[in-house]
């Protein structure tokens, strides 16, 4: 069958057969695998115009609302990390696009640029899994852990302030001293 934007001719079942096995491994993850369609559609399909990055961006668009759904109904959901994840996101889908259509469209740059980006997920995901970055990564929960119990602390010394119409300074201000006497 002859696809007519993108001009590739397949059978129908190759692309759907790719994103199956594709999306098969990478939900267990979370992840939607359009990174991976990516390089398929380029390399193997001959798509090779700028037309595929709103192809894959539709790929996103079907495989998120599962795994954002999942995370929902679990609790999951981090809601303060998504807002700020989407409003980091939406420039970054502008400029992209820039990029992609003015100084990306000739496949072979765009192939080096792809197998940049890929090759940095890769390393990225092999340092992650060497002893120094498990060290910093457990120094960053230890950090976030004893943030949170501070914020706690602050809470509980907070609210009741505006309730008697005092400064919280006063009842947070043994917090230190007893914290030392105790550690």
């Amino acid at each position: 069958m002859l696809f007519p934007v993108s001009g590739v001719e397949t059978n129908p079942a190759v692309p759907f057969l790719v994103a199956l096995v594709v999306s098969s491994f990478t939900s267990m993850g979370g992840i939607s695998g359009a990174f991976l369609l990516l390089p398929f559609q380029v390399s193997v399909l001959g798509f090779t115009s700028p037309a595929v990055s709103p192809t894959n961006l539709v790929y996103n668009i079907v495989a998120i609302p599962s795994g954002v759904y999942r995370y929902i109904r679990e609790g999951r959901m981090n809601w303060p990390l998504t807002w700020v994840v989407i409003l980091g996101t939406l420039p970054g889908l502008v400029f992209g696009a820039l990029i992609r259509i003015r100084w990306l469209p000739d496949p072979k740059n765009f192939k080096l640029f792809v197998g940049g980006v890929l090759l940095y997920i890769g390393l990225r995901l092999l340092y992650d899994q060497t002893p120094r970055a498990r060290r910093k990564k457990a120094r960053i929960l230890e950090f976030e852990a004893q943030v949170q119990e501070k914020l706690k602390k602050a809470l509980a010394a907070g609210a009741p302030a505006p309730v008697k119409s005092s400064r919280p300074g006063g009842l947070l201000a043994p917090c230190p001293a007893a914290a030392s006497l105790a550690g």
